[in-house]
């Protein structure tokens, strides 16, 4: 696996990311143990990036990602990078918006 630097931090991500998206449907409609599965085989190739977003499933795919990664028990680094969409009801408040999304993608 090839992996590249991200420029001001240390963090160093596979060239290929593992995506949550709701095209593949796999963390979406995928049993557990396919998803286990399928993620299992991304670390072992190397991949340690994910790719996810709260509104793919309206959250599912973050929650079946987060048990994913700890029933899996990883011990390698990963990182995860999920998006916040800023709609026109939230231009008053951008920041506090960003912050919530942000704190419900943790959960």
């Amino acid at each position: 696996m090839k992996y590249r630097e991200v420029r001001g931090t240390d963090l160093r991500v596979s060239e290929i990311a593992f995506g949550c998206g709701g095209n593949a449907g796999l963390m979406l409609r995928a049993s557990a143990a396919e998803q286990q599965r399928v993620a299992g085989r991304a670390l072992e190739a190397g991949i340690n990036y994910f790719d996810n977003a709260p509104d793919y499933g309206d959250g599912l795919a973050e929650r079946n990602l987060g048990n994913l990664l700890r029933v899996l028990g990883v011990r390698q680094e990963v990182t995860v990078v999920t998006k916040v969409e800023v709609r026109a009801e939230n231009l008053t408040d951008v920041a506090g918006h960003v912050r919530r999304s942000t704190e419900a993608s943790l959960k």
